[in-house]
């Protein structure tokens, strides 16, 4: 019986006293949505992972900088290199922001990948409301393509003795299988094959550069697969290259079902494409029902970018051209303005670069 008691005594003193992250009474980890990375993305990873940039915020934003240089070797241009920043008047280009972006990933190793040539929610006013002909509307867009192109295919660096562009993408047409690209006025004034075009054009410019069509929702609209998969086969009986496409994986931590992610994959994968997840976040809080990350969301996030990143890793080599995180830490996401809600928590890291377990999670499905 004494010695009963003086281990039970033994136990009681050892837990209240313990000052650890675990719960040693019932073994049950602590609740913690964040967690202190021992890997970063990039070195798990066989295939670039990328994060979106901005001119001013590498220039301006030390701490950024360093999240962005430990875990990332790719980048994308967020908006400094779309159409409305780049294009300002006929035949008249700015790349300054473009530039800035284009040599800092040159000094530091990274892939830059350009985003988006043809945009219907990225026109400029005065092209807009461009009075010319039809003709010289389109001949102003192919200008446009081939200056843009032809400028960023001329940085070039050196990797492992052999010299690349700094830009090794672009995505030639956002989104064009929507109702407001249908009505916009790229479709109105070049034509039903206005995407036949731009991808011409784009290849004009830059014979080596891969090139990509990117769109939202392909995880889910069945239709919009073979959408796409229509385009790939117009554009190959064209000879018109098309070298990938994005799928953009703005998702839930719900849904929708992999099963069903997989099955839409598979279809674009048999046309033997490239695939980028081009612009990866995953909400947690749709019904706006929590004010601040919970450890249940969070766990689930963690799992849902588990199950992503292990589904990429596991499609053939050949076929991977790298995941692009789209922001980094969840007060940068567009999400928040888009679905009118400040307590979304799509991203890897909180409001102070720490990485949370969702970071882990996507480490993990890589291995």
């Amino acid at each position: 019986m004494k010695k009963l008691l003086i281990i039970l005594s033994l136990t009681i003193f050892s837990c209240s006293d313990s000052s650890s992250d675990t719960d040693c009474c019932n073994g049950t980890e602590d609740q913690q949505t964040t967690y202190l990375a021992q890997f970063a993305l990039k070195n798990a990873a066989s295939f670039p992972i990328g994060n979106v940039v901005s001119a001013n915020k590498i220039q301006t934003n030390n701490q950024f900088v360093s999240a962005l240089l430990n875990d990332f070797n790719s980048i994308t241009a967020e908006n400094d290199m779309k159409m409305r920043n780049i294009f300002v008047g006929p035949d008249i280009y700015d790349f300054s922001d473009g530039d800035i972006i284009v040599n800092f990933a040159k000094e530091n190793g990274l892939r830059v990948f350009g985003h988006a040539l043809i945009w219907h929610s990225s026109i400029p006013d005065w092209l807009e409301s461009f009075g010319g002909s039809d003709l010289e509307f389109e001949q102003l867009i192919e200008n446009y393509i081939k200056a843009t192109v032809s400028h960023f295919s001329e940085e070039k660096m050196n990797i492992n003795g052999q010299e690349i562009s700094v830009v090794a993408g672009w995505d030639v047409v956002n989104e064009a299988f929507t109702t407001q690209a249908e009505n916009a006025i790229f479709r109105q004034r070049i034509g039903n094959d206005y995407v036949e075009k731009c991808f011409s054009w784009a290849r004009e410019a830059d014979p080596n550069v891969k090139l990509f069509y990117n769109d939202y929702g392909l995880e889910t609209n069945l239709n919009k697969v073979n959408q796409v998969i229509e385009l790939i086969d117009n554009l190959r009986s064209n000879n018109i290259d098309i070298d990938g496409v994005g799928l953009q994986m703005h998702i839930d931590h719900i849904n929708p079902l992999l099963s069903q992610i997989e099955n839409h994959l598979d279809l674009i994968i048999e046309k033997n494409i490239l695939i980028h997840f081009s612009e990866l976040d995953i909400t947690v809080n749709k019904n706006n029902d929590i004010v601040s990350l919970t450890y249940e969301r969070a766990e689930s996030q963690e799992n849902r970018y588990r199950d992503i990143t292990n589904l990429y890793h596991n499609i053939p080599p050949e076929n991977r051209f790298g995941i692009t995180l789209w922001g980094m830490r969840d007060i940068d996401s567009w999400l928040l303005n888009h679905h009118n809600n400040p307590n979304e928590y799509p991203l890897l890291f909180d409001t102070g670069y720490n990485t949370k377990i969702a970071h882990r999670g996507f480490i993990e499905g890589l291995e």
